[in-house]
């Protein structure tokens, strides 16, 4: 409970600091002239050029912004104070920040010309909420939980693996950077790392449904995931080690946390389960005995 409460942490509050300090996707929709400007210049009568030079719009985007961070600020606070039996008004908080999360995905998908593992990329950061609900709806029962984790683990490893392979989508030129600046090696040698790294993506996502192999795949998922998230500040700090490097790479590291710590939940969950059943069995075992011997 509290891991799961602390990824919910992670990703409200590291998208709060983004939101508050940095920027966020609005303009890729408030921006759109094709999408937008029917209303800009038929309803308010306004030229699409005023509307995107004016400092007013601007300076309501950036409110807008704000007011979203601090709401997420608020989410953090609420996703490790919650209970189960907490007031209806946290659950609906809660609720609401995933909403936003989810919508935040799909600006950042937008933003980066509508291809769809970018939307999928996220799956474990807007999910992690409604996960967190579910389980107080399921009154804590951990193996209800296990298939949903799962799929969102799986989606966001598929996701990195087709960016990491560079063939359907072209490879992210801050793999390529992150890889150099932490590694020594060239940048062909880095492209091949990155190639290796896509295809056990793709085969970690298929091993955590295989019941035989599932808890080794989630703790390399485990792994993997804090380790591709701490990449993002440990390569900011080749350039300066300062609080301003912090400052400027820190928080996309935190509301990536999670991308490791859903996995190690998985993984604890997993024997947990295994370590209950031959006590549950042994349990059946000792009543039957008793109604045979009565």
């Amino acid at each position: 409970m509290f891991l799961l409460k602390l990824s919910c942490f992670c990703v409200f509050i590291g998208r709060a600091y983004e939101h508050l300090f940095w920027d966020a996707p609005f303009r890729s929709l408030l921006w759109d002239q094709k999408l937008l400007s029917p209303i800009v210049e038929g309803v308010f009568q306004t030229s699409w050029r005023d509307y995107v030079t004016s400092s007013f719009a601007d300076n309501a985007i950036q409110t807008i912004m704000k007011i979203n961070g601090i709401f997420y600020a608020i989410c953090a606070i609420v996703s490790v104070r919650i209970r189960e039996n907490s007031k209806k008004i946290f659950k609906v908080i809660l609720f609401t920040g995933g909403v936003f999360l989810f919508l935040l995905s799909l600006l950042l998908t937008k933003s980066k010309f509508y291809h769809i593992t970018m939307f999928f990329e996220h799956s474990i950061q807007f999910g992690a909420p409604f996960v967190l609900l579910f389980l107080f709806k399921m009154k804590q029962d951990f193996s209800k939980i296990m298939m949903p984790l799962k799929v969102i683990i799986a989606l966001v490893f598929v996701s990195h693996g087709v960016y990491a392979i560079g063939t359907i989508y072209p490879l992210p030129g801050d793999f390529v950077t992150m890889s150099l600046n932490i590694l020594p090696i060239t940048e062909d040698l880095a492209k091949s790392f990155l190639y290796v790294a896509g295809i056990l993506d793709f085969i970690t996502a298929i091993l955590i449904f295989v019941p035989k192999v599932s808890h080794f795949a989630l703790l390399y998922a485990a792994f993997w995931g804090i380790v591709t998230a701490f990449a993002r500040v440990l390569s900011g700090l080749t350039y300066d080690v300062s609080l301003l490097t912090l400052h400027q790479y820190l928080f996309s590291t935190v509301y990536r946390i999670p991308h490791g710590l859903i996995p190690f939940i998985c993984f604890m969950i997993l024997a947990y389960i295994k370590k209950e059943k031959p006590l549950l069995v042994s349990k059946s075992i000792e009543n039957y005995e008793a109604v045979i011997l009565s």
